[in-house]
């Protein structure tokens, strides 16, 4: 059985790099390992996947040197 799953072209590199790297011949065969991975992955998280990966969004904000921004940003500013 064949599926078509649409996603946006960033996202299609993205799986191209990941799949050159694991040297996998096929989307489906990734898409396995990515799923299987995901769900161990999950089973170790404790906390809300909600709350964490809400916080994921502001943590390219904070630069790579700038770590002070961390709880800024995490928290919210001080003022």
């Amino acid at each position: 059985m064949s599926n078509v799953i649409r996603v946006e072209r960033e996202t299609r590199e993205k799986l191209e790099v990941l799949k050159k790297k694991l040297g996998v011949r096929s989307m489906s065969q990734l898409l396995k390992i990515i799923v299987n991975v995901a769900e161990k992955e999950l089973d170790k998280f404790k906390g809300n996947p909600e709350v964490f990966l809400k916080t994921l969004k502001f943590a390219g904000e904070a630069g790579t040197h700038d770590s002070e921004q961390v709880d800024k940003l995490l928290y919210g500013a001080k003022e």
